[in-house]
């Protein structure tokens, strides 16, 4: 969808900026998604492929006593689950970054990078909810100290009074 393809349609411009801005919402949704699934896919690629190795290194180890084989399971076993839990902490901070990130682009920021950068990101959690805890405190205080780094939410209205009155004559 472009800009100029509304155009067409007759659409003013502040209808177009409205509907690309929700547009561009919908979009960056499935991009996190398509985001969190890549990064999952790979990891889980990475398991396999770390499962296949350990496997392999269990048959060569058949032959040998079986205690050895019944410590080598075990330790498997735990390397597993410390690679799971890792990897879901991975994936919960990369949901965590994802979500801040959305929030600042909600929140005007020109460039998500640079307030990305004045944001204590270890003091911001996800809710039960999935809500962002801690964050709007922070994206207030940025936009009071650096408010350029934002754009205006809404332009103020300018009334020019001149001291004359105008008024508009039906015919």
């Amino acid at each position: 969808m472009k800009r100029e393809d509304l155009k067409e349609l007759g659409l003013n411009d502040d209808q177009i900026s409205s509907v690309m801005a929700n547009y561009g919402k919908s979009i960056n949704e499935y991009k996190e998604q398509v985001a969190n699934l890549t990064s999952e896919r790979d990891a889980l690629k990475g398991q396999i492929t770390d499962r296949d190795g350990q496997l392999e290194t269990l048959k060569k180890s058949a032959g040998k006593d079986n205690d050895d084989l019944k410590q080598q399971i075990k330790d498997l076993q735990d390397a597993n689950k410390a690679n799971k839990e890792k990897y879901q902490q991975q994936i919960a901070s990369q949901a965590k970054s994802f979500k801040i990130e959305g929030a600042l682009r909600d929140a005007k920021a020109r460039n998500v990078k640079t307030v990305l950068a004045l944001i204590d990101t270890d003091k911001v959690s996800v809710g039960d909810d999935g809500k962002l805890v801690g964050l709007n405190d922070q994206i207030e205080a940025a936009k009071r100290s650096d408010g350029y780094l934002f754009a205006e939410t809404s332009k103020p209205k300018v009334e020019i009074n001149n001291g004359f009155k105008l008024s508009l004559l039906k015919r």
